[in-house]
């Protein structure tokens, strides 16, 4: 699998993972522009000497955004809050 398909891969788990976050938009400008600049910076290093490096970044990648992605994505399909609300605080106590 070539390096720019598992950043591609690590962008779309942070989408849902925003997506499944209650408050959260899942894109805006500032996702967009990120996870590009992500897949085109580790496509550029996806050919000849760098190719190794560059998969070992795009592999650190899809790590962290399963591992912030999955308790969250799970939650939701258990029916469960993604995120507990806050509590709201009474006026005069």
């Amino acid at each position: 699998m070539k390096a720019s398909h598992l950043m591609a891969l690590a962008v779309v788990l942070y989408v849902v993972k925003r997506w499944a976050t209650p408050g959260e938009t899942a894109v805006n400008v500032q996702v967009v522009v990120g996870g590009a600049f992500a897949i085109l910076v580790v496509a550029m290093l996806d050919q000849g000497k760098t190719e190794g490096i560059a998969k070992g970044f795009a592999w650190l990648f899809v790590l962290a955004a399963a591992y912030n992605a999955i308790p969250v994505i799970s939650k939701v399909a258990a029916g469960k809050p993604a995120r507990a609300k806050p509590a709201v605080k009474k006026a005069g106590a």
